[in-house]
């Protein structure tokens, strides 16, 4: 009987085993699908800085920081490639972040993703998409004393002169620091903490004394971005908010968790707003008549796989298409009126992309029929390129076609034609006299790498030569497809031999395209480009721009 017992023991024992091979889900619950779809290629992030950004407590210990909190929302979203916070230290002043600068130091890694137990500073700089700092109170504050064991009535030590002083220098060392950073990676997004109150339980009566302080902490900060692509994140009025929870402890000046997790939304908020997260031939929106619109954009990507896309106007849902489609027609638009589209990509779990493409379009508009334009051989391409409001007439209503065009009028076309933007300057002395939105321009042309200057100038209003605006036609279908051009065939025209490598090659790109064709054998390199002449190459040139 015994051994009947086992050997049927062990029989359900094995058909057992079998189902839960069998039929997994009966006996355990499928993991939830939380990664969301991207576009977003994933990003290498340095934190430096104080106290802050090391993560002590109010009960002065070691824990998390803002930017681990940071890093730990970019990875949600698999926008994280490494995170390293080793460079920050508690007590460190704005001196101490530039002599880590100036001596190179290297320090052990604390953070994720990395090669290595320790890490080269300015390695770690050349390497960074995002770099966030947190520094400047600890110059301040030892001329600002509180006693943590004094009642709310006492008055805190101050020495205002030392103060002042600390001030100047703090600006002085984030110009330094900035500028230290820019030299080893000219392109990363640099993100400055801007403090908040650290004394709140402090009387009222010294609160504008106080106020008086982090306005010129941040001020200081503030004014050293300036003229640079870095980015000040103001904290003072979410901490503020919640200052019991935020800042629990009237004896110590460190946030919470809570508290951190506010500065890292904050971060993390403008992060979403002014980083270049998303490509910008993701997503393309072109005009194909007055009121229609035809989307294209490029697979999001996803640990399941894609199953929609939605498209919006603004925040108005205005239809959805399955995740194998990327192409959308939208039909009965107004015209002559401005819209932005955005596309969000959805997974089976309904998980949707946070950081989405974005384009805005301008509907068409029957153009002007100007008056010398009409017997003019470009007619057709100029009608084009004003319905596409690359280029615009004059205010008598005419185009005047045989006008010559500017290095800045020449830099606008192609700006306003691909629609480009940045939020950086232009770093030439002479384009201050142009309107903010022309010297945006110029500076979206520089940003992309299509006009270059010299010595510190563009000289904006000298006219184009035909070779020259072959070169930043050349150096704009770079940009776009982010390859270098190639020239398969030399350009067949005679007067061009004692050019340099690069214009030979731009000139050769559009005869190739089959964008210009020359005269008897000439391209005529040193001639002056003309509107008419600038509507053709530019509209000849669009198909391999878009």
């Amino acid at each position: 009987m015994k051994r009947v017992m086992k050997k049927l023991s062990l029989f359900f024992v094995l058909a057992l085993l079998v189902q839960l091979v069998a039929f997994p889900g009966l006996s355990f619950a499928a993991e939830k699908d939380t990664e969301a779809p991207t576009w977003a290629n994933p990003v290498n992030y340095l934190a430096l800085g104080d106290s802050l950004a090391t993560g002590v407590t109010p009960e002065n210990k070691l824990g998390n920081g803002y930017p681990d909190y940071i890093a730990a929302a970019l990875k949600s979203t698999n926008a994280l490639t490494t995170f390293n916070k080793g460079f920050t230290l508690p007590g460190y002043t704005t001196s101490d972040v530039l002599k880590d600068l100036q001596a190179n130091v290297t320090k052990p890694v604390v953070g994720t993703g990395n090669k290595g137990d320790s890490a080269e500073l300015h390695k770690s700089i050349a390497a960074a998409d995002i770099i966030t700092i947190s520094a400047g109170a600890n110059d301040i504050l030892p001329y600002f004393k509180v006693d943590a064991t004094n009642s709310p009535a006492e008055a805190p030590s101050v020495d205002l002169a030392k103060i002042t002083a600390a001030l100047k220098q703090v600006n002085v060392n984030y110009s330094q620091i900035l500028k230290s950073i820019y030299s080893i990676n000219p392109n990363v997004q640099v993100y400055v903490m801007g403090y908040y109150n650290p004394f709140p339980h402090l009387d009222k009566k010294y609160q504008v004394q106080i106020a008086q302080l982090m306005s010129g902490i941040n001020g200081a900060i503030q004014s050293s971005l300036a003229g640079t692509t870095g980015h000040f994140v103001p904290t003072a009025e979410k901490i503020a908010e919640n200052y019991p929870a935020n800042l629990p402890n009237n004896q110590n000046i460190h946030l919470s968790e809570a508290g951190y997790k506010v500065v890292a939304d904050l971060f993390h908020q403008k992060l979403v707003e002014t980083f270049p997260w998303i490509s910008k031939d993701v997503l393309n929106v072109a005009v194909s008549n007055k009121t229609t619109a035809i989307l294209t954009w490029k697979a999001a990507s996803d640990n399941t796989g894609i199953t929609s896309y939605a498209i919006y106007i603004g925040k108005e849902k205005v239809g959805q298409v399955t995740g194998d489609t990327r192409t959308y027609k939208m039909e009965g638009l107004e015209e002559n009126k401005a819209y932005t589209f955005t596309v969000i990509a959805l997974d089976a779990a309904g998980n949707t992309s946070t950081v989405n493409p974005s384009s805005t379009i301008t509907t068409g508009v029957t153009p002007k029929a100007f008056p010398d334009i009409q017997q003019h051989w470009a007619k057709d391409y100029i009608t084009q390129a004003v319905t596409a409001r690359i280029v615009k007439g004059y205010p008598d209503g005419t185009f005047k076609p045989e006008n010559k065009i500017t290095r800045a009028q020449a830099a606008s076309i192609i700006v306003n034609a691909l629609k480009l933007k940045t939020d950086k300057a232009a770093p030439f002395k002479d384009i201050d006299i142009f309107a903010a939105e022309t010297q945006a321009e110029i500076a979206a042309a520089y940003q992309y790498g299509i006009i270059k200057g010299s010595n510190g100038k563009f000289r904006p209003t000298e006219y184009v030569t035909r070779a020259q605006l072959a070169l930043m036609l050349k150096r704009t279908v770079e940009s776009v497809t982010g390859n270098p051009y190639t020239a398969a065939i030399p350009a067949p025209f005679t007067d061009i031999t004692h050019y340099d490598d690069e214009t030979k090659a731009a000139i050769s790109m559009l005869a190739t395209f089959k964008i210009v064709n020359g005269s008897e054998g000439k391209f005529m390199p040193e001639d002056t480009a003309k509107r008419g002449q600038a509507a053709k190459i530019l509209m000849n040139s669009l198909t391999y721009l878009k």
